[in-house]
């Protein structure tokens, strides 16, 4: 349970700091993202404990924590205390909902997000981002509790909630406005 848990705050926590969205104005139904590449720092190198495309997990779930810790549970963690961690989440994301007044739908708009639709209309959006807009790795300092692994057993069980409620936004003004996701809140519980 401890190994699930690290591994779902790992990746769970830094896809969101990663995403280069602005600020969301309404709810998203689905909000779903893959992971390229999660490194955890041990206070002299970095240690690379996912290196390729994580299945597909949708944070808008109720079981999104669960998706991410199935994803994690076979990747072996190595002994050691740990201060940081690094992820660098896939440029695509597919999503839908609304922003208080617009829905998604998915058709690509003027600005190249989901055109805008009414409720009836509402379909998930895909969207890859390219050029100066796809995600870079981000670093996540929790060195005030760094977290400790030892025999594969972790020294915290992690908590991960996320708040989607405000993660799709209407962009573009002034021009063409498409609706785009946003970064969701995500807050972390230690025990």
């Amino acid at each position: 349970m401890n190994k699930l848990s690290l591994r779902s705050f790992i990746l769970i926590v830094m896809i969101f700091v990663v995403t280069p969205l602005v600020f969301a104005a309404g709810p998203a139904s689905v909000y779903k993202v893959q992971v390229k590449l999660v490194r955890l720092w041990n206070g002299t190198s970095w240690v690379t404990v996912f290196d390729g495309t994580s299945s597909t997990l949708d944070i808008a779930n109720v079981s999104s924590g669960a998706s991410a810790g199935s994803f994690l549970s076979s990747l072996a963690v190595p002994d050691g205390t740990y201060t940081k961690v690094e992820v660098t989440p896939s440029p695509t994301f597919t999503y839908s909902g609304h922003d208080g007044t617009s829905y998604t739908t998915a058709a690509t708009g003027t600005t190249l997000g989901s055109e805008q639709g009414t409720a009836a209309q509402e379909a998930e959006y895909t969207l890859t981002l390219t050029g100066g807009n796809i995600p870079t790795a981000q670093e996540q300092d929790f060195s005030a509790t760094p977290i400790t692994v030892v025999g594969g057993e972790v020294d915290h069980i992690i908590h991960v909630n996320f708040d989607v409620s405000n993660a799709i936004k209407l962009m573009g003004a002034p021009g063409p406005e498409d609706l785009f996701p946003a970064p969701p809140v995500v807050t972390l519980a230690l025990e």
